[in-house]
């Protein structure tokens, strides 16, 4: 049975449960590091991935292994970046890379492999997104079903994932102790110990890239603390397991104004005293693991650092321009900190450097309407807006249309052309990428007049998809 450690007592406990917490103090648990006399040659030998270091990680069986190519995410040489920034040795880990464009997906794999392989037949968690869509693809991958609450704060672009991955959503639910109506489901949270040994692997990873060695400084965006925490813990482990000699790395982490402070209990201001506004899943994440976070930059002789959402945002745009990624502002922190650390001697110009770039910035539709002007002139109001952005007009119109009633391809034609010109041929193949995406369904052919029609209706899908933009739209979430 599997020894876990507490992150705020220190308690050490043995459980087979998949979402343990602390029995002294109710806190989060890690597992604790496991040395192994796997070679390099084995992990090597094995496809690139998560996987690839399953003697590192906790057992599954092979058949119950729940992957959709996760991992494997290259290390890239950052020249024109850092040449722009002052660092001559910068490179970017590039988790948008991963299935559903984020580093949660290392974690999702653990997860959903265990449940299969323990017979559990339902998931659920509460998110602003990335955790959510995350569990939504391998669930869909399992077979098992996801059940998802979100927050009002909850961005469009990653409930359409979730939406389009058959997950289940609520969207009432809040607080923390949300749990699904099934009482045999596994609950998962950002603070779940089998979701943070899949994440360790982003440091296993630095490691083999760079030759079983390890870079000066790490830095990393902050959101419940865990990422960073579980990069040391690689580290930490592969030195124990005699796959790496030496440990160089500085363990960095990056957080915005608002967030819990990495380097003391209060949480970090603003300029002017206040605490920063929400935008992003790095203020939005509960700081499950923000003293183990402490604990790894102090260990690593690193440091925390605060930069602002405004900054981000600009950050994400050089980035791209730079370097070709596009990135959430939350993953773009990262780069928005490094000029500023190197004028104030947290990093030298020559360091070697890897900034970790955690999520996709197709992912969060508040930064793309950031970035784009032409969106800056059509202001987003509501998530309807959003929901044209994602599915686009017409699509969005055919749906409101099927709220009232099934309808036919004709009939919706003529409704819709009513406006704008449209052809019939353009309608039906709206129709059809409505149906691949589960949003509508066709009934049947009926035969009229010597002529065959098929009409559709809305699916609960669909409903799901209009009835949480119509509510986050109005507030009514609580």
């Amino acid at each position: 049975m599997p020894h876990l450690k507490c992150v705020r007592c220190s308690y050490v406990s043995e459980t087979g449960e998949l979402d343990p917490v602390c029995e002294r103090c109710g806190s989060s648990l890690i597992l604790m590091g496991r040395a192994t006399t796997t070679a390099r040659e084995t992990i090597e030998s094995l496809p690139p991935g998560v996987w690839r270091f399953r003697g590192l990680l906790p057992h599954v069986q092979s058949e119950s292994i729940v992957t959709l190519g996760e991992g494997g995410t290259p290390l890239l040489p950052a020249s024109r970046l850092g040449k722009e920034l002052g660092l001559t040795n910068l490179r970017i880990k590039d988790e948008t890379r991963n299935p559903t464009g984020s580093f949660i997906d290392r974690g999702a794999t653990i997860v959903v492999s265990l449940a299969k392989d323990r017979g559990i037949k339902e998931c659920g968690c509460i998110t602003t997104g990335n955790l959510g869509a995350s569990l939504g693809a391998y669930c869909a991958k399992a077979g098992i079903l996801a059940r998802i609450a979100i927050s009002p704060t909850t961005d469009m672009g990653k409930l359409y994932q979730m939406l389009a991955y058959g997950a289940q959503i609520e969207a009432h639910a809040r607080h923390k102790d949300w749990r699904p109506a099934n009482t045999h489901s596994l609950r998962v949270t950002a603070g779940n110990p089998y979701l943070l040994e899949g994440e360790k692997t982003t440091g296993f990873e630095i490691a083999q890239d760079l030759g079983w060695d390890t870079p000066d400084a790490i830095v990393v965006p902050v959101g419940t603390g865990g990422h960073l925490s579980m990069i040391w813990e690689a580290m930490v482990q592969l030195r124990a397991s005699g796959l790496i000699k030496n440990i160089r790395s500085r363990l960095v982490g990056v957080q915005f104004p608002g967030s819990a402070n990495m380097m003391s209990a209060a949480p970090v201001e603003t300029r002017n005293g206040s605490k920063g506004s929400t935008y992003t899943e790095l203020e939005e994440s509960e700081p499950y693991f923000i003293e183990e976070a402490r604990r790894s930059m102090k260990e690593s002789g690193g440091a925390g650092l605060v930069t602002s959402v405004e900054d981000a945002v600009r950050a994400t745009a050089v980035l791209a321009r730079t370097e070709g990624i596009f990135a959430e502002p939350a993953s773009a922190s990262v780069v928005a900190c490094l000029e500023k650390a190197l004028r104030t001697g947290v990093f030298k110009r020559d360091d070697n450097i890897v900034c970790v770039i955690t999520g996709a910035g197709l992912k969060d539709t508040k930064a793309v309407s950031r970035l784009s002007k032409a969106v800056k002139r059509v202001p987003l109001r509501a998530p309807t807006d959003v929901a044209r952005m994602q599915i686009g007009e017409t699509k969005l119109e055919i749906l409101q249309l099927l709220t009232q009633g099934e309808r036919y391809g004709y009939a919706l034609w003529r409704t819709i052309s009513m406006e704008r010109s449209i052809t019939t041929a353009s309608i039906y193949q709206h129709l059809e990428e409505l149906e691949v995406l589960g949003l509508l369904r066709k009934l049947g052919t009926e035969s009229r007049g010597g002529r065959e029609r098929v009409p559709y209706e809305l699916t609960r899908k669909g409903s799901d998809f209009l009835r949480i933009a119509g509510e986050l739209d109005k507030g009514r979430i609580k």
